[in-house]
């Protein structure tokens, strides 16, 4: 144990001996201090509390701080609802104490983003999206979208069945911007082509999952997916997500959350197989 972290490895021991409450604060070092934000969400349970620990404690200490001011904070309180310290959450990161040790922990904030979900705290879709591109070997290459005309590459990139004739015409780029009438009739001659509803979902969802990244997710095949999708209900979409185990639907769920306003429902219901996928085996 390096010196620089022997003080703060003794102050978590004793933190976490006398912590029986976590708070998820909304913001980071930039927001009013803790007992001034109302919380997201509140632990109580200690069973769930020593899963925080072992996910906020574990790991080497980085012996500088992250630039940015982080986007969460957890708040540990004791049994006399005294306000025992603080962490902030930053990308790969966890900084307790910052004004006092400033030595952020480098910490995998997966499985920890996903279990916030739970309680609601949303922004755990952003936060994965870069540890799926790279378990899923997603970053782009040479070409940035879908050539028009390469049926090949169109059913390799999981385009479904049903659409490929319609699409083939056009480049990723282009058919991101379809007519919206265009969409509408391709949408329900998916759900035809399928029987059901719930097929066309997980189709849609396995074709925006196979999307490379950046350009032909955000702004190519990608986006017409996620239009796609828009016209299903999302209690139709919310029923689907816990049932995903292939890769690629998975993906596509992480990306159609992190383009929904609040992403912790979603994230929840698939947070037990993306687990398992960046798990390994």
């Amino acid at each position: 144990m390096s010196e620089r972290a022997e003080p703060i490895r003794r102050w978590l021991n004793g933190a976490w001996i006398r912590a029986r409450r976590l708070e998820v604060l909304p913001g980071g070092e930039d927001a009013p201090p803790p007992g001034r934000r109302q919380p997201i969400a509140v632990i109580d349970d200690i069973d769930y509390l020593d899963r925080v620990r072992k996910w906020t404690t574990t790991g080497e200490f980085a012996h500088d701080v992250c630039r940015c001011p982080g986007d969460l904070t957890l708040a540990l309180y004791d049994s006399g609802n005294v306000l025992i310290g603080s962490a902030t959450l930053h990308p790969g990161r966890i900084s307790w104490e910052r004004d006092r040790f400033r030595n952020d922990l480098l910490a995998s904030e997966v499985e920890l983003r996903l279990f916030l979900s739970q309680f609601g705290v949303d922004g755990a879709s952003s936060i994965l999206l870069g540890h799926m591109i790279s378990a899923l070997d997603l970053h782009e290459g040479d070409v940035q979208f879908r050539p028009a005309g390469d049926v090949a590459e169109a059913i390799a990139r999981k385009m479904p069945p049903s659409l490929v004739e319609d699409l083939r015409q056009w480049p990723g780029d282009e058919a991101a911007n379809l007519d919206q009438e265009l969409v509408e009739r391709m949408t329900v001659r998916l759900i035809q082509a399928g029987g059901d509803s719930t097929k066309a979902v997980q189709e849609l969802l396995a074709w925006l999952g196979t999307a490379t990244w950046p350009a032909e997710a955000v702004a190519g095949d990608g986006q017409l997916a996620r239009r796609m999708l828009a016209k299903f209900d999302p209690a139709l979409i919310a029923q689907v997500l816990p049932g995903l185990t292939d890769p690629f639907e998975l993906m596509g769920a992480v990306v159609w959350a992190a383009h929904r306003e609040e992403d912790a429902a979603n994230m929840s219901a698939v947070g037990p197989a993306i687990t398992r996928l960046l798990s390994g085996p």
